[in-house]
């Protein structure tokens, strides 16, 4: 075994995780106050070569895995209204492979379902460098909406007040995604809110689907 090469890796590693705690806050807040800068630095950044984006904050798709998709899908693989008091039951729900990948699942396809809505009101190709951009651009505008969600979830803990903060989330995520409708389809934001909340329907169904599977 090669040590240097593995040390050399090693701290890389660490390097990369170091920047990222670094630029999640102000990347965050930017995306979460300033909606529509996040679509302008997205399309700057876009025009660089592969290697030089995203060098002053987060890129899209880490933000959101890092506030969204990893802290929604831990909560609601510990979706039980007594997980607080039963610590001791922690480590088989946090690794059932079922909780967890119906969790996942939830907070994966919510861009996926506003991807495919917007390339259809576009009436774009579907193209693999068309995609990617425009997912990037989804996960600057969802990863805000899905972040207050989770930390809303957690004190929650799926007593009545999961309810009011679901519809939150689900008024949030309209909001950001408006924005993204308006630039991409040169409208109005008014007209742009509404084309963005009409994914919610089917994003309610799924959920309570889930949401049976998992309590």
């Amino acid at each position: 075994m090669d040590f240097a090469k593995l040390f050399q890796s090693i701290e890389g590693a660490v390097f990369e995780v170091m920047v990222w705690i670094l630029f999640l806050p102000r990347t965050l807040f930017r995306s979460m106050f300033r909606p529509r800068w996040a679509i302008e630095y997205l399309n700057e950044e876009w025009n660089k070569d592969a290697d030089e984006r995203f060098d002053d904050y987060l890129s899209p798709v880490l933000l959101w895995l890092m506030v969204a998709v990893i802290p929604t899908s831990s909560i609601l693989t510990l979706s039980d209204p007594q997980f607080l008091q039963e610590m001791a039951d922690l480590l088989p729900k946090v690794t059932d492979p079922e909780r967890l990948f119906v969790a996942t699942f939830y907070s994966m396809i919510i861009p996926f379902i506003y991807l495919v809505w917007l390339e259809w009101l576009n009436k774009r190709p579907v193209k693999k460098s068309t995609l990617r951009r425009s997912f990037y651009m989804h996960c600057y505008a969802l990863a805000p909406a899905q972040f207050l969600f989770g930390i809303s979830l957690f004190p929650a803990a799926f007593n009545p007040l999961f309810f009011f903060f679901t519809f939150l989330s689900i008024l949030l995520l309209g909001f950001y995604e408006g924005f993204v409708f308006q630039y991409e389809l040169k409208i109005s934001y008014m007209k742009a809110l509404m084309y963005a909340f009409v994914p919610q329907v089917f994003m309610i169904v799924v959920f309570v689907g889930l949401l049976g599977l998992i309590l």
